[in-house]
């Protein structure tokens, strides 16, 4: 169980509690504390968080609010203080048009495919970024940064044959001008750890290249040695901004967040996959809502937008789904979305329920989800809006013929779609109208006008919430 679910499941004592007390909080405490320490975090600084969090927690109830949610209140706001955010929403706002960006970075914190992202992000943006390989150090980190260029379309410059990691930069710097590149970014090369080499390889290059921005990228598996890192690349060339990467994966992000907090470096980016769009704009508020499984509802509409499937989410009708409606005309619509927004787990990870669902029942493989396309297509408009209990024998043989694929694969599809029904009737539509009531500052939700709202209108209703 990685960090963010440790936190998760704390949170989730207090939620579902009849009658939360003192016992209860100083054991959703415990729970908090290992979580953070099994992160890699300070033990000075978990103690402080802690104990902040016991004496808020236990503090007169304010004018209508409840002990259940004043202890939820608490936990979320002193976390959200020591990863970086504040309550008003307020997020890291990089400029458009940042002009010159260099990273640096120890060897395997992901630096090199944060280079190919952020040109890949910025390109998304109208700008023509272009990036230069000065990682003279490492033998593939030349081909790895042209292999991404040329799945981004983006410009590359680099030369093997030259060791000079400063010449290099200058003549990249030379090359991507004179190709009309608006945003240079600049890969520097990283060592097992730090040493006088790196630092002084690095001052060389910032000598030439001048960047106005310069990304430190922390692995979140790093945990306590993140803060040594961002105090010494700190040093050596002003470090400004931080990426985070792997936390799709990592057990210890906390220590990378809270590192960051301890040397106010600012997180601007957080990597959490390994494709080129898999980076996002840092936002302590959402990131925290997110883990905490109180959903974030505008990350998952600019995911909507960047991949482009309003149209493909059109006749998807959210309260349908919240009452346990789900049906294979969803689950085909699903699918086509996951191809171009990833894993169905990160979509639930937004709505904040993600981390309630058995990964089993999540988490289908690449061939499987190509399997259960190529099965939907074969249904016709009537059996796609069909109970899955409803499908005879005879309409199972013909779909699995029509498709050239097994009643039993057939079968298993439809075993799927009934537990996907059945988990989300157990979530309710309560559950998840209170959720939304709560990010929406006490307001009733009328959840069927989400059907009708063109996704701009849902977006503006999205910038407002805010936890309470």
């Amino acid at each position: 169980m990685g960090f963010e679910d440790k936190l998760r499941d704390a949170i989730d004592k207090v939620r579902f509690s009849v009658h939360p007390d003192k016992s209860l909080i100083k054991e959703i405490i415990k729970d908090i504390q290992k979580a953070l320490i099994s992160s890699d975090v300070n033990i000075q600084l978990v103690l402080k968080i802690s104990k902040e969090i016991e004496e808020k927690a236990l503090e007169d109830l304010p004018p209508g609010i409840t002990r259940k949610e004043h202890i939820v209140k608490t936990c979320y706001e002193i976390l959200l203080k020591y990863i970086g955010g504040d309550l008003e929403g307020t997020k890291i706002k990089l400029p458009e048009n940042p002009e010159s960006i260099l990273l640096c970075g120890l060897f395997g914190s992901g630096k090199t495919t944060s280079v190919g992202k952020l040109a890949k992000f910025y390109k998304k943006r109208g700008l023509n970024p272009g990036v230069i390989c000065a990682d003279t150090y490492r033998p593939a980190a030349y081909e790895q940064l042209q292999q991404l260029s040329t799945q981004g379309d983006f410009l590359f410059y680099g030369n093997k044959n030259e060791k000079s990691a400063k010449k290099v930069t200058l003549e990249g710097l030379d090359f991507l001008k004179n190709k009309g590149a608006n945003l240079i970014i600049v890969d520097s090369a990283g060592r097992s750890a730090l040493d006088e080499e790196l630092i002084t390889e690095l001052k060389e290059i910032y000598s030439v290249f001048k960047p106005k921005y310069c990304f430190l990228v922390i692995s979140a598996d790093m945990g306590q040695s993140a803060k040594e890192q961002a105090e010494r690349f700190n040093q050596a060339i002003g470090v400004n901004g931080v990426i985070i990467t792997k936390l799709d994966g990592s057990a210890k992000g906390g220590g990378a967040l809270t590192a960051c907090y301890i040397t106010k470096s600012p997180i601007y980016f957080i990597g959490t996959g390994e494709k080129l769009d898999d980076l996002e704009i840092f936002d302590a508020n959402r990131y925290l809502s997110r883990i905490l499984g109180f959903g974030d509802l505008q990350s998952l509409l600019e995911k909507i937008n960047e991949a482009d499937i309003q149209e493909d989410m059109k006749d998807i009708n959210p309260e349908d789904i919240l009452k346990g409606e789900f049906t294979f005309k969803l689950f085909k619509q699903q699918l086509d979305a996951a191809k171009k927004m990833g894993p169905l787990t990160k979509v639930m990870n937004f709505l904040g329920i993600g981390g309630r669902i058995p990964k089993d029942q999540m988490a289908l493989g690449e061939e499987k989800i190509k399997k259960f396309r190529v099965i939907l297509n074969s249904f016709t408009k009537q059996e796609l809006d069909m109970e899955p209990s409803a499908l005879t024998k005879s309409r199972i043989n013909r779909i699995a013929k029509g498709s050239g694929t097994t009643p039993e694969d057939v079968k298993e599809l439809i075993s799927h779609v009934k537990k996907m029904k059945k988990l989300f009737k157990k979530l309710g539509s309560s559950g998840m109208e209170n959720m939304a009531k709560k990010m929406m500052g006490g307001k009733n939700i009328d959840m069927s006008k989400f059907k009708d709202m063109d996704m701009s209108k849902l977006e503006q209703m999205t910038k407002n919430m805010k936890f309470t």
